[in-house]
């Protein structure tokens, strides 16, 4: 549609169809179409009534915009020794969800699409980002990390950046004054200017588990600056935290699973309240209990969401309210036809490990011996093959998943001129096509 035209339709009716929408990319599509549809997604009275409507446990596939990593093909030994060679590009690479053909069960016509780098969505970053890898990632932000050794070949500190390539924005942290830690999560949160527009900060926590204590520090993107507390509160007796289930972070929490000693299985959610400094408990449903890899995440409106893979059946489970035994089975899914043939035969004897789940898109990275990495969509129920020999377990893998405020942030850039110059503008335009690898309408 052209800018200058308007739809159409009876206003009454224009103004009820951008409701009938739930995909982000879809509803940024309409908002970049017309200065009429822009006006009516950017009302108040829309935008309060999208964040209800994306407040329940329904997912939204399309949030989940591809994954970033770090080639294993990139680097040879003589450039890790030496890091001296330039010319060679060891930036985070990405690989969109949209060009991830659907699994057929068959080994052919899988996408041969090469990956993108970091700097095709941040201009001129790439030679300034040689060996990082992507350690985290949150509400559009993702969290680069270079580890190194000194002359005795023991760790130095970490040196990390948090950037943004939605909005193309890098923040480059002060050195951290410690051993790298063993988790980084990432908490992200709306704000609210004085002239009334919405903004983001974020924290980001390292933290370290050494014996029972859980000994931390965080940067905030406000103050600019790293942040010790006064104090820090060890596990409670008997429990342990597993190493190999990814933490869950959001409003002002970061959730792992963990073990007791006594059985070896996982037994709790611990809780650790960034601002309060202090630990809190979950206990697991009985049927997490059974389980070797169960995996968190939260949900749209913050909650906690247990994921569960039993045989070839996977279940989701919802934590309601804040007691101990509140925990609900929302669904029960039978992956027989979507898993290749070949585990099917298995069967009881296929190896099946859950690896990454997101909560608000519901899309969850699965690997499956003999066959590699999947990527299977709770909210659409499709399952897609990822790929790519340089991808491993061995190296970072970042989910890139992103909200709704950075989305509606580019379609303003993009769509309403509010950059100064059109090369700014277009290079605004550049990054949103790369990432969801699909095309909307150029403003006029």
């Amino acid at each position: 549609m052209e800018e200058e035209e308007e739809p159409h339709l009876p206003l009454d009716i224009i103004y009820k169809i951008p409701e009938y929408i739930s995909d982000p990319v879809s509803l940024a599509r309409v908002a970049s179409s017309s200065k009429l549809w822009r006006s009516i997604i950017k009302e108040t009275a829309f935008l309060d009534g999208l964040m209800t409507r994306h407040l329940d446990h329904d997912f939204t596939s399309s949030l989940l915009l591809g994954f970033f990593y770090q080639d294993n093909a990139e680097a040879p030994d003589h450039l890790w020794q030496h890091h001296r060679d330039k010319n060679r590009c060891l930036a985070p690479s990405f690989m969109p969800t949209s060009e991830l053909l659907p699994f057929a069960g068959c080994k052919e016509g899988y996408s041969p699409t090469s990956p993108l780098s970091l700097g095709n969505f941040i201009q001129g970053i790439n030679s300034t980002l040689n060996f990082y890898e992507p350690v985290a990632s949150q509400d559009s932000f993702l969290v680069l990390c270079h580890h190194s050794k000194d002359a005795e070949g023991d760790p130095k500190p970490d040196v990390v950046c948090v950037c943004n390539p939605l909005t193309g924005k890098v923040f480059h942290l002060p050195g951290l004054p410690y051993k790298p830690p063993h988790h980084y999560a990432l908490l992200v949160t709306d704000d609210i200017n004085l002239d009334g527009r919405m903004t983001q900060s974020f924290r980001l926590v390292a933290l370290w588990n050494i014996g029972k204590k859980f000994i931390y520090v965080y940067y905030c993107s406000k103050s600019r600056a790293w942040w010790r507390p006064a104090g820090f509160p060890d596990l409670m007796a008997g429990l342990f935290l597993v190493s190999s289930s990814p933490a869950a972070a959001s409003h002002g929490a970061i959730h792992w699973i963990c073990g007791c000693w006594k059985s070896l299985a996982p037994s709790h959610v611990v809780t650790l309240h960034v601002d309060g400094e202090e630990l809190l408990y979950l206990e697991l449903p009985s049927e997490a209990k059974r389980n070797k890899t169960p995996l968190l995440a939260n949900s749209a409106d913050g909650g906690l969401l247990l994921l569960l893979m039993k045989g070839l059946h996977m279940s989701v489970w919802k934590h309601k309210g804040t007691g101990t035994g509140n925990w609900v089975r929302s669904e029960t899914i039978d992956m027989t036809s979507s898993l290749p043939m070949r585990v099917l035969k298995m069967h009881a004897s296929a190896k099946i490990r859950l690896e990454i789940f997101r909560g608000k898109s519901g899309v969850v990275v699965l690997w499956i011996e003999g066959e590699g990495l999947f990527t299977f969509s709770l909210g659409d129920r499709s399952m897609r093959k990822i790929d790519n020999e340089h991808v491993t377990k061995k190296y970072r893998f970042c989910p890139y998943e992103i909200d709704w405020l950075s989305c509606l942030a580019v379609t303003n850039l993009v769509s309403d001129g509010l950059l100064s110059l059109d090369t700014e503008r277009e290079k605004a335009q550049c990054r949103w096509t790369s990432l969801v690898a699909d095309n909307i309408p150029k403003s006029r």
